[in-house]
């Protein structure tokens, strides 16, 4: 019989370190043809919409689908309104399941592509954007580099500044707020963004050689000349940077393809990167840039690894449909 998990059952499953380990796992079985995804879309009412990921997991044997309102409809507050169905790949409904680690696992994702891509002595790190993601991906970068000092950018300067003090205190070191974006890029081992632009957020100038950037945004905030500069060029999913279901113009990468300046064999997945197929790092002044394309394997892997453990401790409740 399927089983029903809230959010409070599964949400102490996962910590940033093991969601580490199983988004890089999934990432190898992508790089490997072992799943099958759909980019993730929105539908659209009055005041809002519902986002859906989905993915399929061949050699685990389950696949899903992952949902939950954005865009203006929000549940109360506290109240966890994102939920997961799996179903195994026999057809066979597995378990209903809240979803609280949306932001776990971005933060996940960006931390496998510096541990992957930034220089292992890299010690600087700056932000821009203070949203409510923020948190989760300094955390997640705390967990593969031994970062020594951040610097954060965001609009609004009051909200920048309750950011940084809240950090520096979580996480035990200097986090300081900074008037002009160019002194959160300039002079940064590693650069991370993560806004909602749909234009470039600086100029490629601004980054120094040997910079890993990674971005979790639309990739529009990312410049034309950010993406040429690149050695590698590293996204979470080629096919999905080419469907994108969830973006609105314009489409840098795409454009830059289409014009002859770029080819898809210029661009590695992160799976490759990962399992050894595509090297980093070939000079220490390369400037590394990744993508985080939103797919929805990573989101299965996670709801899979948290209700296989949720079943390991008898967690949930069987229910009848």
């Amino acid at each position: 019989m399927p089983l029903l998990l809230r959010s409070e059952d599964v949400a102490p499953l996962l910590d940033i370190k093991g969601a580490i380990k199983v988004v890089e796992a999934v990432f190898v079985e992508q790089s490997r043809g072992a799943v099958a995804h759909h980019g993730a879309f929105h539908l659209n009412v009055t005041g809002g919409a519902m986002r859906v990921t989905s993915g399929a997991l061949h050699d685990t044997g389950i696949m899903g689908v992952r949902t939950g309102t954005s865009l203006g409809l929000t549940a109360p507050s506290g109240v966890n309104n994102h939920a997961c169905v799996l179903y195994g790949t026999d057809g066979e409904l597995r378990g209903i399941m809240g979803y609280p680690f949306g932001t776990l696992r971005t933060s996940a994702v960006m931390a496998s592509s510096i541990d992957r891509m930034a220089r292992p002595d890299a010690e600087t790190l700056g932000l821009v954007g203070s949203g409510r993601t923020a948190s989760a991906l300094l955390e997640g970068v705390m967990a593969v580099r031994n970062i020594k000092k951040i610097s954060v950018y965001s609009r609004d300067a009051e909200r920048r500044k309750r950011f940084c003090d809240r950090a520096s205190e979580k996480l035990g070191i200097p986090v300081r707020p900074a008037d002009e974006m160019r002194q959160v890029v300039s002079g940064q081992d590693i650069v991370m963004t993560a806004s909602n632009q749909r234009k470039p957020l600086f100029p490629a100038e601004w980054l120094d050689p040997g910079t890993h950037l990674s971005s979790m945004g639309p990739i529009a905030e990312l410049d034309e000349k950010v993406l040429l500069l690149a050695k590698p060029l590293v996204v979470a999913s080629k096919a999905l940077e080419e469907e994108y279901y969830l973006q609105t113009p314009p489409f840098p990468l795409l454009d830059l393809i289409r014009a002859g300046r770029l080819t898809w064999d210029d661009v590695a997945e992160l799976g490759e990167v990962i399992d050894g197929r595509v090297s980093v790092r070939r000079s220490r002044d390369d400037i590394t840039v990744f993508h985080e394309s939103q797919g929805g394997i990573t989101d299965i892997a996670l709801a899979t690894s948290a209700f296989n453990e949720a079943v390991r401790r008898g967690l949930g409740q069987e229910i009848s449909l």
